[in-house]
């Protein structure tokens, strides 16, 4: 199994759940790249197809013929092309709120996708990440002090700040999502056959859960489940729900990768 976070974010994002999907899996997570400790080259354009293939590659690297690819939100888009481009590498999916579906997004984002305030906007600061995060989730204790040093200290590592507003310009503006980009992202979930189980927090105000009805019409084939409460983060906010659900959904869709 293999887990992908969303924009902006890291391995930390797996902390609370990881122990408990290894429990029948062997577990990787990564951080893409552009975020977490992973390099930041100021020439490359992060886009989604470039994120799969460094995914895929990731893959490679560390023997991996095969995995349960598991995302959330842009971690979860980038898991739908990696399924897409190489669906025999990638058995099933669990997706949390995967990104680029609908409109709309979160304001603080588009505003950030402006040239100038964005680069003002996402200066990383205690107080504007501890915001950020409280918004993530329905409920706001579960953001603790340790946790956002822990993201602040991670984004403002050289070239941490550029490599994330060179992903959020790609995929939005002003209006939300870029609709070129929707539109890959709709094709995208065209063609995966792969089992497929979509996780979405009913209190999502990054990507609002009516976006599942978008998915589900792309991929009928898809099994949506819904927590309540729960904000954008399941894996952080309920892991251990989280983690349970997509536990039995690939028991019952019968992947067991443990010998790959």
């Amino acid at each position: 199994m293999l887990c992908l976070h969303g924009i902006g974010c890291s391995v930390l994002e797996w902390e609370h759940s990881i122990h408990a999907l290894a429990t029948r899996h062997r577990v990787f997570a990564l951080d893409l790249l552009g975020c977490g400790l992973t390099a930041k080259p100021g020439d490359v354009i992060y886009d989604v197809a470039t994120l799969a293939r460094f995914t895929l590659s990731f893959m490679d690297a560390v023997g991996l013929d095969m995995a349960s690819l598991v995302g959330n939100s842009l971690g979860a888009r980038v898991a739908m092309e990696c399924a897409a481009i190489a669906p025999e590498r990638v058995p099933s999916l669990v997706l949390s709120a995967p990104a680029t579906m609908a409109n709309p997004t979160l304001f603080d984002f588009r505003l950030a996708s402006l040239p100038v305030l964005g680069e003002l906007l996402t200066q990383p600061t205690a107080f504007g990440t501890a915001r950020l995060w409280r918004t993530a989730v329905a409920d706001p204790a579960c953001i603790t002090p340790e946790m956002v040093r822990e993201k602040v200290a991670l984004a403002r590592q050289p070239g941490a700040q550029a490599a994330f507003l060179n992903t959020l310009r790609g995929l939005m503006h002003l209006g939300g999502f870029r609709p070129s980009v929707m539109d890959e992202a709709h094709a995208t979930a065209r063609r995966i056959q792969a089992p497929t189980c979509v996780i979405w927090g009913q209190q999502d105000r990054f990507l609002p859960v009516a976006h599942l009805d978008t998915l589900m019409r792309l991929m009928p084939h898809a099994k949506p489940v819904v927590l309540a409460p729960c904000g954008h983060a399941p894996m952080v906010e309920r892991p251990a729900d989280f983690s349970g659900i997509a536990l039995d959904f690939l028991a019952n869709a019968g992947v067991d990768l443990q010998s790959a």
